[in-house]
């Protein structure tokens, strides 16, 4: 999430969206993701799916959310050992 929080349940989300201002949660992002949470946390199966979609889209708007690494950081490349022929 932008502010560094993580959400893994959809409890979660719905305390995420329930601290949004009372100006955000009624715009038209925010009340179709809350109707999908709603549908999602009593039947399940595709809701789940599409309820983190609309969660996205309201969260990040027409941005798309970050993917993998967001902060540019390098990380640990694996097998890249040297040998001692290579020295």
């Amino acid at each position: 999430m932008p502010d560094g929080t993580t959400i893994r349940t959809i409890g979660e989300a719905a305390e995420y969206a329930i601290r949004r201002p009372k100006t955000v949660r009624n715009t038209e992002p925010w009340q179709r993701a809350a109707k999908v949470l709603h549908e999602a946390a009593e039947h399940g199966g595709p809701f789940v799916f599409m309820a983190r979609i609309n969660f996205y889209r309201a969260v990040y708007g027409d941005q798309s959310p970050p993917i993998g690494n967001p902060q540019g950081k390098k990380g640990r490349k694996w097998g890249k050992r040297k040998l001692a022929r290579d020295e």
